[in-house]
């Protein structure tokens, strides 16, 4: 019904638009609507012809999305370059507009060359303005901060909250335990592990552990009033409750203070040098947000003697903490070089994650993550637009849904759907070749569950595999299209043409095997990577043991299996160790000699006659036995019948 209904609001906004471009942006949300099936049929060429119209008068989203859509499809015919270069024009112009996830496209593209020449400063200059707004809105109040879900971990890995929990640490803090009540305030405050951001709740529960004289809660409320989050702004108000903090040396109360004394307000006179003593004394507590402030008087020299080797310093630790303007101070200092080495992949590195903090970012992963399993066209379109920009976790999640075959979005015969029925052949095909391209970028990005998902492609023989176009022409043909090269060389086309074409990916456990062993020597960094890197560990010995894509090793198979169990001890270990007595018993069979040889040892071998003949005598040992029994139970039988038959003669008597 709300689909339906905004269909309707959306036409009579075109039929009432005030301009084009209004007109154009109406426009645009029909054919969003169109190509997701959200209150209409999904039809892929309406919703392309309507971004097309947009197009042309310069709608930045219409072109965002007609670049996703030639980048990620490929249209039986057509020349896979121009295909590409329709896509490089659309993002292109669009990041000319100023639109932030085509500027973030634009600057993944050059930071690794897809589709445009590799140049890591141009990248540095579609992502330094995007990062530039997310840092000051960073340093200006505390934005919805999003947990970043993996969809194809199962629901038990996930680390978010339930409901029932997040009812049980309310009913914790209102009986009166400041931790838990501090805590959650800070959850609501900051909107994270599954507390949806909201001031007013952070208020109540902060207030409910500053009663009772929590430090950080103190800080918090102080932040809140200094910010004005949720409230009027009110430095003074602010300036009690981080002086009442900072006496208890708490790391946020001294940063609040140092930031009072840095500014100054209408009760407290500017004042540099207790501003940096704050600074110091919150940054030597573990608070990034002083780390980031006394760095940032160092660079400039504000307060203290200009140090850019401590504000280098400073920086790095407040980013170890995950400080977004701390990550775009050090960027613009590498790619400078002020107090560090001029770097400008580590740069461009440092840009890309401020980026991916954004608004633009941030909400639309929480809208995919709201529509999930329920409207996967909606949220596999939304993770397409963030994979576009080359958000790395948009990416896994975009494959795993089109390789779930949950949504069959850009499939150009039509809305089937993976909820309605069952998907055909050509549904499945066209699913499964885009979440091979995302699992691609995904695993460029060092993901261990794409990589390992990119082996099991090659494995089935799924997906697609490029190659140079060849029109399998004859000999005769062949020597009629000579191509001469510039050393002289004459050869054929096939050999100098740079037109590629897509082919169904044949079973090449060669490039399983090679995905399988760069996953298994993966670093874990995260606890979800465990799983993962297992696996291929264990794809690794199976192939090993087996001879598949590789010289079968069985002692090679083993060290993997063991691996495998290394890296994850808190997974399943009984499979693991059921392959590893299976390879034991393996590695014995193939030990034997030849069947006839074998045979030949134990006929020739008198201990094997000799157990032959215990087991014979075993057997009739057996037999007798059974036998006796059955005997001694049927005299016991007769003597208990007889026993009763006397009796029943001496009543008769």
């Amino acid at each position: 019904p709300e689909d339906a209904k905004a269909i309707e609001l959306f036409k009579q906004c075109m039929a009432e638009a005030a301009d084009a471009s209004q007109l154009a942006a109406c426009r645009t949300a029909l054919g969003e609507m169109s190509l997701t099936g959200s209150g209409v049929p999904a039809n892929l060429s309406q919703a392309t012809a309507l971004f097309e119209q947009s197009a042309e008068v310069g709608d930045p989203d219409a072109q965002f999305n007609l670049g996703i859509m030639y980048a990620a499809t490929h249209v039986p015919g057509d020349d896979l370059q121009h295909r590409e270069a329709l896509a490089v024009l659309h993002l292109y112009a669009a990041s000319t507009a100023g639109h932030p996830g085509a500027l973030m496209a634009m600057g993944y593209r050059h930071l690794h060359g897809y589709g445009v020449p590799q140049a890591c400063a141009t990248a540095a200059l579609n992502y330094i303005d995007v990062a530039k707004r997310i840092a000051s809105v960073y340093s200006e109040g505390m934005p919805q901060a999003v947990e970043l879900i993996r969809l194809n971990l199962n629901q038990k890995d996930r680390k978010t909250i339930s409901s029932s929990e997040m009812n049980l640490f309310v009913q914790i803090a209102t009986s009166g335990d400041t931790t838990v009540a501090a805590a959650i305030g800070k959850r609501y405050l900051l909107g994270i592990e599954g507390f949806k951001q909201d001031y007013g709740k952070a208020k109540h529960y902060l207030r409910l552990a500053a009663s009772r004289n929590h430090a950080g809660a103190l800080a918090l409320l102080g932040y809140m009033h200094c910010l004005g989050l949720g409230m009027a702004q009110n430095l003074d108000t602010a300036y009690s409750y981080f002086v009442s903090a900072a006496t208890q040396n708490d790391p946020l109360g001294h940063n609040g203070l140092g930031f009072i004394y840095f500014t100054g307000t209408s009760a407290q006179a500017r004042n540099l040098r207790l501003a940096f003593r704050h600074f110091n004394e919150s940054a030597f507590g573990g608070s990034s947000d002083g780390m980031f402030n006394l760095a940032s008087m160092y660079l400039t020299g504000t307060g203290i003697e200009q140090s850019f080797n401590k504000a280098v310093l400073f920086y790095t630790q407040a980013l170890d903490r995950g400080h977004t303007p701390a990550a775009y101070s050090l960027a613009v200092m590498h790619l400078n070089g002020i107090g560090t080495i001029r770097d400008c992949d580590i740069a461009v590195n440092l840009l890309k994650k401020v980026c991916e903090r954004g608004e633009w970012v941030s909400s639309k992963l929480v809208d995919a993550y709201d529509y999930g399993e329920r409207q996967p066209d909606k949220a596999a379109l939304l993770f397409l637009k963030l994979a576009e920009a080359g958000h790395e976790v948009a990416q896994m999640n975009a494959a795993h849904i089109f390789d779930a075959g949950q949504s069959s979005l850009l499939f150009p015969g039509g809305g089937e759907s993976a909820l309605d029925q069952a998907p055909s052949d050509d549904v499945r095909h066209h699913s499964r070749t885009l979440a091979q391209r995302y699992y691609e970028l995904s695993a460029e990005q060092g993901s261990a569950s794409s990589e390992l998902r990119l082996g099991d492609y090659a494995y089935n023989g799924w997906g697609v595999s490029a190659a140079f176009k060849d029109d399998g022409t004859v000999s005769e043909a062949v020597l009629d299209e000579l191509t001469t090269t510039e050393d002289g060389l004459t050869l054929p086309t096939l050999y100098t043409s740079s037109e590629v074409e897509l082919n169904a990916q044949p079973v090449d456990y060669e490039a399983a095997i090679a995905r399988y062993r760069k996953t298994a020597d993966m670093t874990v960094t995260g606890e979800w990577m465990q799983g993962f890197v297992a696996r291929g560990s264990f794809n690794l010995g199976f192939m090993y043991q087996f001879g598949l894509g590789v010289a079968q090793d069985l002692q090679t198979a083993k060290q993997h299996y063991q691996r495998c169990r290394e890296v994850d001890p808190s997974g399943l270990q009984v499979p693991v160790t059921l392959v590893l007595l299976a390879l034991g018993a393996h590695m014995t069979f193939l030990r034997l000699p030849p069947w006839p040889v074998l045979l030949e040892r134990i006929f020739s071998d008198v201990r094997a006659h000799m157990l032959v003949l215990h087991l014979a005598a075993i057997a009739a040992l057996l037999v007798l036995g059974r036998r006796f029994v059955r005997e001694r139970t049927s005299r016991a039988r007769r003597s208990t019948s007889e026993g009763a038959s006397a009796g029943v003669e001496g009543r008769d008597r």
